[in-house]
């Protein structure tokens, strides 16, 4: 599960790659970890044995920047495929927020990778997680060996939900960048809807639900810009009254804000002015403004490229 310190405004999320022995589970983040930027990547610890198998995991740290106002970081850790380190498998899968299925695909062995799917369920379900909603992805890797399964066996086995796939191939790297970025994206995803699920469903304000706040009226006129670029300007004015029997003489007023991107636009600029004034007694005008940049292209296209 995600750790959210809204002090530090900082949110850290974790992702584990889980897969039978020998698919590639080290490799492929040993590539991810190759390809970061080394300003916002932390060391790659692995515990190994002799014969460089994985015996408790592997692990490293992502910095991605700022989101939202908020620092986001991911750990990625990697499982031991042997059977017999399921405790260890358990262990490391706790608190995950989203997980990465790299399969075996050469031939024989479709059942070590159904076997270890079931596993991953079964532990997922320990930890309190739903295998149908955990994000999920799925690597098909050492696609570039001799003698492999054909893709479509594997899918009707090991995709029943129907989620994002990759043909890998952790040595070079192919697919392993994108099954990555995919995951990501789709953890992200599912810490908002958590939120937005937690906090109920942002709506426009109006009048019939907000007896606080009388909206007056809402004009928008069109900004002239230089070629290429236009402002939407939007008033909403709003009038604040005194309580008609006691309460406090200080009122809040939440004005919900909801900017949708179309397609073609490559970055948006959200630019916010408050003024708020005292009509009775001495006038004050406050004035605040907060701009941010929305990009089209988020922090993992910045981070990784492309």
């Amino acid at each position: 599960m995600a750790i959210i310190n809204y002090a530090a405004r900082e949110m850290t999320a974790k992702i584990v790659y889980y897969g039978p022995g020998l698919s590639g589970k080290t490799t492929s983040i040993q590539y991810i970890h190759s390809k970061i930027n080394p300003d916002n990547k932390g060391k790659l610890v692995s515990l190994a044995t002799e014969t460089d198998r994985t015996l408790f995991f592997d692990f490293f740290p992502v910095d991605f920047g700022k989101i939202g106002g908020f620092r986001v970081k991911f750990n990625f850790y990697t499982v031991p495929g042997q059977v017999f380190y399921n405790t260890t498998r358990k262990l490391v899968l706790k608190g995950a927020d989203g997980v990465v299925f790299v399969a075996d695909s050469q031939n024989g062995m479709q059942e070590q990778n159904k076997e270890s799917l079931e596993n991953l369920h079964e532990n997922l379900r320990l930890h309190g997680f739903d295998p149908e909603t955990m994000p999920f992805v799925i690597q098909y890797n050492k696609r570039d060996m001799p003698n492999l399964m054909e893709l479509d066996d594997m899918r009707s086995e090991l995709n029943l939900r129907g989620v994002p796939e990759f043909e890998t191939s952790a040595t070079v790297g192919t697919g392993v960048m994108e099954a990555m970025r995919t995951i990501c994206k789709m953890v992200l995803e599912d810490l908002k809807a958590k939120q937005q699920k937690g906090s109920g469903a942002i709506s426009r304000p109006a009048a019939a639900k907000q007896p606080a706040a009388k909206v007056g009226s809402a004009a928008a006129a069109q900004a002239a810009k230089p070629a290429g670029v236009s402002e939407e300007l939007r008033t909403l004015d709003i009038t604040v009254d005194k309580p008609k029997k006691g309460g406090n003489d200080s009122r809040s007023v939440v004005v919900p804000l909801n900017v949708e991107v179309g397609e073609g636009v490559d970055a948006a600029n959200v630019k916010v002015e408050v003024k708020v004034t005292y009509k009775e007694g001495e006038a004050k005008v406050t004035l605040g403004q907060i701009v941010q940049d929305i990009p089209k292209k988020g922090f993992l296209a910045r981070l990784f490229g492309g």
